[in-house]
């Protein structure tokens, strides 16, 4: 990857380099744009969503809509869309939503039109995120299914054979036969439903009325049924723009197969246009560390001491458990990967508070904390603002009962405002705020903590990377795109603009 000055200008237009501006106004119908880490993604992007929105021989009736896998990346590309081209580029048809979107509104066009049918005759759906909105997980054997048989939706309800934490089946059953569902629940649907040719067929023609062209952001995020109705698009003769890094492939864990976008592109003769000048490298170190780890060679990264750790801008590392044992000057965005309980969603909700008073930031996994909760009024969240602050001043002491205190605080907070109810004190429940409470008194200057998949996308000057002896040794012998471990380690080393450092 080679380096240039930034553009210059942040107009509709100008600044944008050469290649830039042949991947936003490439006339093919199927174009791969490949952007690697600071090369303007969501710059080229934008210009190519205005290239077709603003196109007068498009049809007004058909919408130009892109789509990207999280609510966060959606907005992102909404607003540069905005502030480029102003209100009238988002007017409809025209819009910029999750995948999660479009596919609810394919199966509610099924719904509709009496193509399937949902059990009872629902052809309204009341789409949820999780079964958490509605109840909290316990220890059981209960399970669901979802399944088409025929042009039918069944409902099932049935056991495993080893009870786990989970949402019973006697709270969701119900729910589905209600009309009541998740986006997990209409994907499996609509999944069912494009596997037979008469239901493809109104699909792929419901997508040509509504479409003229359809902009995939962070395409290698895709999963087999995201890739399908991608294909679909383009063989309703849609135009179609995926962009992405093959290199930056995070989410496996939701079932994305980043190999599978390489044979798509290849299968449908998808025109690629590179993007190879990044904007983020400030240093030659820097640039050179980019360039080695994406030509497979060995990347070496120089070492800083855990206790020179106040000299970074940003901690990251491959999961949230080693940000907290590295140093009391970190503060991480998680606890660890969201489970559900109603205790660490209640913690969730301090750690959010003081992420927003020291970085002005929400916690990673603020929503689905309120999910859990079951505090769907956007109100609820400012009017315990107050409390909150509370508890981070006791949090603020170092008193060896404040962590229990501040449950307590916690407890009265939100019975007002969520149907759940804590447990009594622990210590299983207040260790998180014993967590918080470390920070807030052990350091006068805390550090962001995230780990890989949630800096994806972000940039800070210099960054620590909490890595293993294992991992450093992965580095050390070159990185395979392949591999979902080395693309975390790669996304990691290139968030630096001048300089990243492995933290032992």
């Amino acid at each position: 990857m080679t380096s240039s000055a930034a553009p210059a200008s942040d107009g509709p237009v100008e600044g944008l380099t050469e290649e830039q501006l042949l991947a936003a106004g490439s006339r093919s119908d199927a174009v791969f744009i490949e952007a690697g880490p600071g090369t303007g993604k969501t710059s080229v992007s934008a210009h190519r969503f205005a290239a077709h929105r603003f196109d007068p021989a498009g049809d007004p009736s058909r919408a130009v809509v892109a789509v990207s896998f999280t609510r966060a990346a959606t907005s992102t590309l909404k607003r540069r869309v905005q502030r480029l081209w102003g209100p009238a580029a988002l007017t409809p048809p025209h819009r910029i939503v999750t995948l999660d979107t479009l596919i609810g509104d394919l199966l509610h066009d099924l719904l509709r039109d009496g193509i399937i049918e949902w059990p009872n005759g629902h052809t309204e759906l009341d789409v949820h995120d999780s079964w958490s909105t509605f109840s909290g997980s316990t220890f059981n054997r209960t399970a669901y299914r979802v399944s088409l048989a025929g042009n039918r939706v069944e409902v099932e309800q049935g056991w495993v054979r080893k009870a786990r934490a989970a949402i019973p089946a006697t709270e969701i059953v119900p729910r589905l036969l209600s009309g009541i569902s998740t986006h997990d629940d209409v994907r499996v649907v609509l999944e069912a439903a494009i596997k037979v040719d008469e239901f493809a067929a109104y699909v792929r023609d419901r997508l040509c009325q509504r479409l003229r062209a359809l902009i995939v952001d962070e395409v290698f995020d895709a999963n087999d049924l995201d890739l399908a109705i991608i294909e679909m698009v383009m063989e309703a003769g849609i135009a179609t723009t995926f962009v992405g890094d093959p290199w930056q492939a995070l989410y496996v864990f939701r079932g994305a197969r980043p190999e599978a976008v390489r044979e798509l592109v290849v299968r449908r003769s998808v025109r690629v246009v590179p993007l190879t000048q990044s904007f983020r490298w400030t240093t030659d170190e820097q640039r050179s560390l980019a360039e080695e780890l994406r030509a497979g060679r060995p990347g070496v990264i120089p070492a800083l001491a855990a206790a020179e750790v106040s000299g970074c801008d940003a901690v990251l590392a491959l999961n949230w458990k080693p940000l907290w044992e590295l140093s009391e000057s970190v503060l991480p965005f998680a606890f660890q990967s969201f489970r559900g309980t109603h205790e660490e969603a209640a913690a969730t909700l301090v750690l959010s508070h003081v992420t927003r008073m020291v970085f002005g930031a929400d916690s990673t996994y603020l929503r689905e904390a309120l999910t859990s909760l079951a505090i769907t009024d956007d109100q609820v969240l400012p009017s315990l603002r107050p409390a909150m602050q509370v508890i981070m001043d006791v949090l603020s002491t170092a008193h060896a009962k404040a962590p229990v205190e501040a449950y307590k605080l916690l407890r009265e907070a939100l019975r007002g405002v969520s149907p759940r109810a804590l447990r009594k004190p622990h210590h299983a429940y207040t260790g998180r705020l014993r967590l918080i409470q470390q920070r807030l008194v052990g350091s006068a200057q805390l550090i962001p903590g995230l780990t890989t998949h949630q800096a994806k996308g972000q940039e800070w000057d210099l960054v620590g990377f909490r890595l293993s002896e294992e991992q450093v040794r992965i580095l050390a012998g070159g990185l395979d795109p392949t591999k979902e471990d080395h693309r975390k380690l790669y996304v990691g080393a290139t968030r630096a603009r001048a300089a990243t450092r492995i933290l032992h």
